[in-house]
Parts: C-alpha cells; sequence; structure tokens
C-alpha cells in the first residue's frame, strides 16, 4: 500500500523526481556544494541551484523548487539532502 502511494505521487510530481536527483549529485560533488554555499541570498540560491542542475542535465521550474522546499521545511516529501536543506535554510 505504502509502495502503490509513492509510485502514485511520483507519477503526479514528476518534478520531485529531478530535484531528488540533483540533490544526490550535490552530496556526491563536494564542488557543487561549495558553489552553493557561496550564493549570498535567496533569488542568488534559487537560480544557482537551477543553474547547476541544468548544467547536469537536470530541469526543474523555479516554483517546483520552491514546493519542495515549502514542504521539506514542513516535514515531509524528503527530496532535498538536509545539508542544502540548511543552506537554504540561511537564506530563505
Amino acid at each position: 500500500m505504502l509502495q502503490a502511494a509513492q509510485e502514485r505521487d511520483a507519477q503526479a510530481r514528476p518534478f520531485e523526481k529531478n530535484i531528488k536527483r540533483f540533490g544526490e549529485a550535490v552530496m556526491n560533488n563536494p564542488a557543487l556544494l561549495e558553489k552553493l554555499d557561496s550564493a549570498p541570498d535567496k533569488e542568488s540560491f534559487i537560480k544557482l541551484y537551477r543553474e547547476l542542475a541544468a548544467g547536469s542535465g537536470i530541469h526543474f521550474s523555479r516554483d517546483e523548487l520552491l514546493i519542495a522546499v515549502q514542504e521539506q521545511k514542513q516535514g515531509s516529501n524528503w527530496v532535498i539532502p538536509k545539508v542544502v536543506l540548511r543552506m537554504i535554510a540561511d537564506r530563505f
């Protein structure tokens, strides 16, 4: 039953898969973490996060990223790595 619900959500919200995929790439590349940490504010962080993802062939919109951030702040839908979420918390 849980698996069916997860599959349903994955189909209804395909952007989460891309955001999660990029989060995994970030966690495997300390240089990406450093670049992200250099973003001074919310808008530059969002722009940089999306640009770095696009450079890896991973695409999602600004609004989709904001949805994932908001839901994760509320304790659900963990698609962004905790390290990145801490960076976000400092800027949002």
